[in-house]
């Protein structure tokens, strides 16, 4: 059971790689066009359509030149679509290099994983692979004594080079719209809500309130060879090893040291096992159940989504781009994942087995985490900036307004640091002014409530 679930987490990895690199697209159309352009090649030869045929009504669709002239056309497009792909490959990298400078690396693996980008190479590259397979089937009367032109295949050609200007077309205006801020900003919003499932599930049955007392002395260190970044953690993989019949280990505890986008260290301690003696049994399985790589990825780590979002507002507020709007626009795609993850419970930490024998500790992030990422580097390099500074205040409150009571207290501390930051760093008093009036709701003897209660909250009545 655990080596099924072992390859079907290398599998996952795998394919989660393969969809986000550039060649797997134009790899498989590249082997379709083949493919066809060798089929069709069959094809012409057994119908062998002679010149009167081709230009005869019933087949006017076909192509009716001869070995020259069909020669000369496929020449054509596979002459234009290397000097395009050529192009398209062109402005694909400055698209990658303007998205690094202007917003943030991380969103580079975004770039690469667009369908977009590769259906269209892919449909260039195949027709030129198409158009060259083809050409070298075409045989004139003077070479073997009996010419062959497949009629059938060159006008497929003509319509994969008619097929590939509508992509040409389509490409210039989703790379000009790719690299927009607002679609580059709603796209990593866009892959952060969709880890919310996994990361912060709705209902996850079989958790225990309050983590074992467990003595550190007594564990097991299971240590990892390899360093990088914790990529994804099979949790199921864990449950099933911390319940397995084969191990022959009851009540068997397993704590991961490092969440999913945590850095490991060469041999640096990855899980502590109790008891100690079933540490030697299991730590080649806990070993494979967590993914290591160079970088971290959007598989299941939502923080560094959080992180990416955060990033680009840092970047805009940079003094050599100094975009404040590119800021609060990240703001506003931030608090709306923060109002997602505030309506579920935070991840449990602790995961029982079906039959609570077995427990799984796993680190990971929580709302308060999460606000943190998302507000405290851009309420410190935008302290000066009154815009930015107001809209972080409304921010605040608008997620305030939308989460459980439980929540507040993050985001009190947040926007008293902002408005604490704004007030040492913004100088006009007419400035101050408005961010005081944004962070009014805190009640901080602004607007009269008490420093803790925030406004619309604030009791009017007397108890009793």
């Amino acid at each position: 059971m655990i080596g099924h679930r072992r390859l079907w987490q290398r599998i996952s990895v795998w394919w989660y790689d393969l969809q986000d690199s550039l060649w797997f697209v134009p790899a498989i159309l590249t082997v379709c066009a083949a493919l066809l352009a060798l089929g069709l090649i069959r094809v012409d030869e057994a119908v062998r359509l002679d010149e009167r045929q081709r230009s005869s009504i019933a087949y006017t669709w076909a192509f009716g030149g001869g070995a020259e002239g069909a020669r000369g056309v496929l020449t054509s497009i596979s002459g234009t679509m290397i000097t395009v792909i050529g192009v398209v490959f062109s402005l694909t990298v400055v698209s990658l290099q303007l998205a690094s400078s202007q917003f943030t690396p991380r969103v580079l693996r975004t770039f690469t994983g667009d369908r977009g980008n590769q259906l269209v190479l892919g449909v260039f590259i195949s027709t030129f692979t198409y158009a060259l397979l083809v050409m070298r089937a075409i045989r004139s009367e003077s070479e073997s004594g009996e010419s062959f032109v497949p009629a059938i295949s060159v006008t497929v050609a003509i319509v994969m080079a008619l097929i590939s200007v509508g992509f040409l077309i389509y490409y210039i205006h989703h790379i000009t719209r790719s690299i927009q801020a607002g679609v580059i900003i709603e796209r990593a919003k866009a892959d952060t809500l969709a880890m919310l499932n996994e990361v912060f599930p709705e209902d996850d049955g079989g958790t225990l309130p309050e983590p074992p007392l467990l003595p550190e002395a007594l564990a097991y260190q299971v240590r990892m060879e390899s360093g990088g970044y914790v990529q994804r953690i099979a949790v199921d993989m864990l449950k099933s090893l911390a319940t397995d019949d084969e191990t022959g280990i009851d009540h068997l505890v397993v704590r991961l040291d490092t969440p999913v986008g945590g850095f490991l260290t060469p041999h640096a301690p990855l899980a502590s096992v109790w008891p100690a003696s079933a540490g030697r049994a299991v730590e080649e399985q806990i070993r494979t159940a967590v993914t290591v790589g160079m970088e971290r990825t959007l598989q299941t780590d939502i923080d560094l989504g959080m992180r990416q979002l955060a990033d680009i507002a840092l970047k805009s507020l940079s003094p050599g781009i100094n975009d404040p709007t590119t800021a609060t626009m990240c703001l506003d795609r931030m608090g709306e994942v923060l109002v997602e993850v505030g309506r579920r419970p935070d991840r449990p930490a602790i995961r029982c087995g079906p039959r609570g024998r077995g427990v799984v500790i796993l680190p990971g992030p929580t709302f308060g985490s999460l606000a943190i990422v998302a507000f405290s580097q851009v309420r410190h390099y935008g302290a000066a900036d009154v815009t930015v500074m107001e809209h972080v205040l409304t921010t605040l409150r608008r997620v305030m307004e939308n989460v459980p009571p439980g929540r507040h207290d993050t985001l009190i501390d947040q926007a008293r640091l902002g408005l604490h930051a704004a007030r040492e760093a913004i100088t006009l008093p007419e400035d101050i002014a408005r961010v005081e009036r944004a962070a009014a709701w805190l009640g901080d003897g602004l607007g009269g409530a008490s420093p803790a209660t925030p406004v619309g909250l604030v009791r009017t009545g007397t108890s009793g």
